[in-house]
């Protein structure tokens, strides 16, 4: 099973870049999923993205200085608690994740055709139940 989580994973990973470059950006895939809780909540803090997005912290604080020197978000420090940063999608951040969105629509929409719905809802009801199961967080 993990092997095929992991091979699943991978493809619909290439599937959104595949989509992503035609669209002439450069963001990747992880990037994208650190976008998506910004965009969510513009000023979340670095934790709750981690929480959000499923990477480890040392991930998300890389991938948000990459965003940073892209110009997709900007990064403030809490005005009570200097050791939170603050993160806040820029103008072009907000017109990036508006053109992305609907690529990541396409890629669930390709990844569901031809797949019975109920096959469907009771795979990722499965994913879930790992996820649950496996998360340590998860107490």
């Amino acid at each position: 099973m993990p092997v095929l989580l992991g091979l699943s994973h991978r493809l619909v990973v290439k599937k959104f870049t595949e989509l992503i470059e035609s669209l002439d950006l450069e963001l990747t895939f992880d990037q994208f999923m650190v976008l998506m809780p910004i965009w969510k909540l513009d000023g979340i803090s670095q934790q709750q993205i981690v929480e959000g997005c499923g990477k480890d912290k040392t991930s998300v604080t890389r991938i948000i200085t990459t965003l940073e020197n892209k110009n997709y978000v900007l990064r403030i420090k809490d005005l009570n608690d200097t050791r939170l940063n603050h993160i806040y999608l820029t103008k072009f951040g907000k017109q990036t994740v508006e053109k992305v969105i609907p690529v990541m629509r396409q890629t669930r929409n390709y990844i569901k055709k031809d797949i019975n719905e109920n096959d469907y809802n009771i795979a990722r009801s499965v994913i879930i139940q790992l996820i649950e199961k496996l998360d340590p967080n998860n107490g």
